[in-house]
C-alpha cells in the first residue's frame, strides 16, 4: 500500500472519529422518552386480544412513541369503572355497556370500534340444530345466564323478532357448554369465539346462529377511554391506533406469530386453543365485505343502531343522544 493511500486512511480514521461524539449525541438528544399508556381489557388475555400482544412484541407501539402496559380485565363494566376513574387510560368495552355508562354520566367514549358486531350466537348440536328464531316457540329449551351479555343478546334478538320472552322455554344456567353436552338444554347461548369453541373442544358438532344475522344490529367491544385523556392526549390516542391497526393486519397475516405474542406474555396460554380463538374473531375487526384495513371504523347510524338495541332489551330508561357516544377523528 502506498505512502499517500495510509494518510488518507489515517486523515479518514481522524475525521470519523472526529464526528462519532457529535453523532451520538444528536442520537441521544433526539430519541425521546415513550408515553406511558395504561391499556384494560375485557378478560383476561386470549386470542381476542392477540394483536395488542404482537403489536407490543414487535415494537409497533414503542415506534409510535407508546410504552403500552397491558391488563387484564374482568368485564366492561370494571372497565367503565376504571375508565371513568381515570385508572387506566383506555379499555376495551362492550358497546351496550357503553350506552348504560352515558344513561348514568360517566365520562367515557369510544374512539374506535374493535367489534363490528356483536358475536353472540345461539348454538344448538348440528344433529337437531336451531336455524331460525321462531323454533324457540315450539319449545326448545333454551339455555342462558340471567343477567350476563349473552342473555341480554337473547332478550335483543327476541325483541326484534317479535317473539314473546314469555312464550319461550328458557334455563337460567351457567357458564359454560355442559349443560348442552348433556342435553339439559337444547341451545344455549354464547360467544362465537368462546362456547362453540369449548363444545366442539368436547366432541360435539353445533350449529351456530347468529343474532347479528337475525336483526340485532349492534357494535361489539369497542375502543374507550375517559373524556379528558381524549381531550388531553389526541395524538397519543391516534399513534395508538395507528399502531394497533398496524398489528390487527399483522395478526390477520400471522396468526400463528399472533399466539406466539399472547403465549409470551400469558404463561397460562393453551395456544391451541387461543388460534382457534383468534380465527373466530378475525371476521369482527371489520365490516362483511370490507377489508381489515378499514379497522376501527364507527358512525353515527352503528351507534344508533346500538342504543335502540339497548333500548329494546331494557338496558336503558332514557336513551343517550348516539353522538354523544363516540370521538370521531381519532380513529385515524
Amino acid at each position: 500500500m502506498s505512502l499517500s493511500r495510509l494518510k488518507n486512511l489515517a486523515l479518514c480514521a481522524i475525521i470519523l472519529g472526529g464526528l462519532q461524539a457529535p453523532l451520538a449525541a444528536l442520537a441521544q438528544s433526539s430519541a425521546k422518552p415513550l408515553t406511558k399508556v395504561s391499556f384494560r381489557l375485557d378478560w383476561k388475555a386470549g386470542g381476542q386480544h392477540a394483536p395488542f400482544y404482537l403489536g407490543k412484541a414487535r415494537g409497533f407501539y414503542a415506534a409510535e412513541g407508546i410504552d403500552l402496559a397491558i391488563i387484564g380485565g374482568s368485564g366492561s363494566s370494571d372497565s367503565v369503572k376504571q375508565l371513568g376513574a381515570g385508572a387506566v387510560d383506555l379499555a376495551l368495552v362492550d358497546a351496550l355497556v357503553m350506552v348504560q355508562a352515558a344513561e348514568q354520566g360517566v365520562p367515557i367514549k369510544s374512539f374506535a370500534v374493535y367489534y363490528q358486531r356483536t358475536p353472540i350466537v345461539m348454538l344448538s348440536p348440528k344433529a337437531k340444530p336451531l336455524t331460525d328464531p321462531k323454533q324457540l316457540l315450539a319449545g326448545a329449551k333454551i339455555g342462558s345466564k340471567r343477567a350476563s351479555a349473552t342473555y341480554q343478546g337473547l332478550t335483543a334478538l327476541l325483541a326484534v323478532n317479535n317473539i314473546d320472552i314469555k312464550k319461550v322455554n328458557l334455563v337460567d344456567i351457567g357458564f359454560g357448554v355442559q349443560p348442552l353436552l348433556v342435553g339439559q338444554v337444547d341451545a344455549l347461548m354464547g360467544f362465537t369465539m368462546n362456547e362453540v369453541i369449548e363444545a366442539e373442544s368436547a366432541g360435539m358438532a353445533v350449529t351456530e346462529l347468529s343474532i347479528a344475522d337475525y336483526g340485532v344490529n349492534a357494535y361489539g367491544l369497542t375502543l374507550a377511554s375517559n373524556e379528558k385523556f381524549l381531550r388531553s392526549s389526541p395524538e397519543v390516542v391516534r399513534a395508538f391506533m395507528r399502531a394497533t391497526r398496524r398489528a390487527v393486519e399483522a395478526s390477520a397475516s400471522d396468526s400463528a406469530g399472533a399466539i406466539q405474542a399472547v403465549a409470551a406474555a400469558a404463561s397460562e396460554t393453551d395456544s391451541t386453543r387461543e388460534a382457534k380463538v383468534l380465527a373466530k374473531t378475525l371476521p369482527f375487526w371489520s365490516a362483511k365485505g370490507v377489508p381489515v384495513s378499514a379497522f376501527g371504523a364507527q358512525t353515527l347510524q352503528g351507534w344508533q343502531q346500538t342504543v335502540e338495541t339497548a333500548q329494546r332489551v331494557g338496558l336503558v330508561e332514557k336513551a343517550p343522544a348516539a353522538q354523544d357516544l363516540f370521538a370521531s377523528g381519532l380513529d385515524k
